[in-house]
């Protein structure tokens, strides 16, 4: 039986999450509200525009919820759900205490995927475990479940670390290409030793990433020197300073 998603706020994830998805084999329902969106999901991806969401919930087995987080509880609770149904809300730093009450009897489930969803490469957090969910979100990169809420803000907090890796990698590559060479060889370069370093930490789960580092940072070599300047200048804090300040902003 195929399972019917209805989107309410198809904007710039969604876009990016819809060509993962659309390979589930799902029916896809979106809002005609944002109209240019929904006229280029329906031309590329065959989703199904209704007139209003009210509409979407009523045929839908999960309700995407992507809007943004200070207008979601007020978008919802306008709605009728039904008991049975699932609520994936990709509303960044929204509580449960605070969607739940608005889509019952619904089901919540609370999830943080990433653009990379595009490319099937996005980490996606995900509270609580939920077979229909993960199913559908395991086309876009790997679901992470965790056990508890309390975890999901500051695991959230890595979405925004992926924005900050992708400025480094921008600064990075710059400094290459300003040494001559090639723009496009330089941001492959960047990109790919990104990727690489990520790849080895992420299948070598028994060593620590301290022993991982201290692997490639053996004396006199150019891996410790440069990271003895990047101590030195203590590059690493504020990146700490970041995250929380993300984690107490209202």
């Amino acid at each position: 039986m195929t399972t019917t998603i209805g989107i309410i706020g198809a904007g710039h994830l969604i876009k990016h999450m819809m060509p993962a998805m659309a390979k589930t084999g799902s029916r896809f329902l979106v809002s005609e509200r944002g109209r240019e969106t929904s006229a280029q999901l329906a031309m590329e991806f065959g989703v199904e525009v209704s007139p209003d969401n009210q509409s979407i919930v009523d045929q839908s087995d999960i309700v995407i919820v992507a809007v943004r987080p200070f207008d979601a509880a007020e978008i919802c609770d306008g709605l009728t759900f039904a008991d049975g149904q699932t609520v994936l809300s990709l509303c960044a730093g929204l509580p449960s205490s605070e969607l739940a009450p608005v889509v019952a009897p619904a089901h919540l489930v609370m999830a943080m995927p990433v653009v990379a969803a595009q490319f099937s490469e996005s980490p996606t957090l995900m509270f609580p475990e939920n077979p229909k969910c993960r199913a559908l979100l395991e086309s876009c990169g790997p679901v992470l479940a965790l056990k508890q809420e309390d975890s999901f803000a500051p695991a959230a907090t890595i979405a925004c670390y992926y924005g900050w890796v992708q400025e480094l990698i921008s600064q990075m590559s710059d400094w290459v290409s300003a040494q001559g060479v090639d723009p496009e060889v330089a941001r492959l370069l960047t990109a790919q030793m990104t990727r690489a370093a990520a790849t080895t930490v992420r299948e070598r789960p028994a060593t620590p990433t301290s022993q991982l580092v201290s692997e490639l940072a053996t004396p006199r070599s150019f891996t410790l020197k440069g990271l003895e300047v990047l101590h030195e200048a203590d590059a690493f804090t504020p990146w700490k300073r970041a995250a929380d300040a993300l984690l107490r902003a209202d």
